[in-house]
């Protein structure tokens, strides 16, 4: 048998959060894993509802879920098929876990609720679910080039080069010569537009800023879409993924723009201060609400570019009101220069 003193470092050492709640819902003890999860000194807890950790707009259907379970209470899990979220002190949410266990008591019945912070596999699921996303919609993109543009040009050289074949006078056959060569460059250059958009060779050969330049002079001849570039040498103090991750936030961050902000051109600076690369994308746009976003599907994105810096051991901030526009900032560690080139 355990003593009460290994009983209490059993509950004080958990991974987890864990409170001792009464059957009128007061709480009674919680481990330091609670405090730290939810932002409150033990002292601020005790004795107060345990709605006081749930969403305010949650609190009822709390109270009549609490009535239920103590009724016949039982170890199982809270909320299946739910997604709960608790409620720091600064007023916060965050997702969560939580398993219910009933206490028998020489005092009267107990309810132990342990309480997981699952925010780190909601972002691993969302960025799993918006890599499968982005990587399909690539799919979609490149199978659409392939059919509408390469397919179709390689179709007409076919027919020129049928009709060149039947050809006899030698003038004709020579401006035909001409035109298919034309029309086989047209065609290796769609080829190679196509594979600089999955792996910019100018990031590797050249760096970061010309493989910036390059997609940014794209969007312009593409689609007539400005951004107004200030740019400073920062390759020597980047690794190869840290290019690549901030290559494609510039990518991601200025196709939101183009898609959705309603802006006709966008401000990029990408520099070095204090030991940390930055880059800084901003739009004078329609801007967005969390809510927006939330509501519209279009947050995969956002949690791409997170993620991205996230590897890298840098932050993606993005600061956006409507009507206003929208700013996003990710910062990188800077390398040292050695270290950067054994990267």
């Amino acid at each position: 048998m355990l003593t009460a003193e290994e009983y209490r470092a059993v509950f004080e050492s958990s991974p987890d959060g864990v409170l001792v709640v009464c059957h009128d819902g007061k709480i009674r003890d919680v481990n330091p894993q609670v405090e730290a999860m939810f932002g409150y000194a033990r002292e601020e807890l005790l004795a107060e509802p345990v709605e006081v950790l749930v969403p305010d707009t949650a609190r009822r259907a709390h109270l009549e879920h609490r009535s239920r379970y103590a009724q016949a209470p039982h170890t199982r899990p809270m909320g299946v098929g739910m997604e709960l979220l608790g409620r720091r002190k600064d007023g916060s949410l965050f997702p969560v876990e939580v398993s219910l266990s009933p206490w028998e008591t020489p005092q009267g019945q107990r309810v132990v609720c342990t309480v997981r912070d699952i925010t780190n596999r909601k972002r691993l699921q969302n960025f799993s679910e918006g890599a499968m996303r982005a990587s399909e919609e690539e799919r979609q993109r490149i199978a659409r080039e392939l059919h509408d543009d390469t397919a179709q040009r390689l179709a007409t050289l076919m027919l020129h080069i049928r009709i060149l074949s039947m050809q006899t006078d030698a003038e004709a056959w020579r401006r035909g010569l001409d035109q298919l060569r034309d029309e086989i460059l047209e065609t290796a250059e769609g080829v190679k537009r196509i594979a600089r958009g999955l792996r910019p060779p100018e990031l590797e050969e050249v760096g970061l800023v010309t493989a910036i330049r390059a997609h940014l002079r794209g969007l312009r001849e593409g689609g007539g879409f400005e951004v107004d570039a200030d740019l400073d040498p920062v390759d020597h103090l980047l690794g190869k993924d840290a290019k690549l991750a901030l290559y494609r936030v510039v990518q991601e961050a200025l196709s939101n723009v183009v898609r959705h902000s309603g802006a006709d051109r966008a401000r990029l600076r990408l520099g070095a201060a204090d030991g940390k690369v930055f880059l800084v994308i901003e739009d004078d746009g329609r801007g967005f609400t969390e809510g927006q976003v939330r509501e519209g599907g279009g947050g995969l994105g956002l949690v791409s570019m997170q993620e991205r810096a996230v590897m890298v051991g840098g932050r993606v901030i993005v600061d956006s009101t409507p009507g206003e526009g929208t700013r996003i900032r990710i910062n990188v560690p800077a390398s040292t220069a050695t270290e950067a080139q054994n990267v």
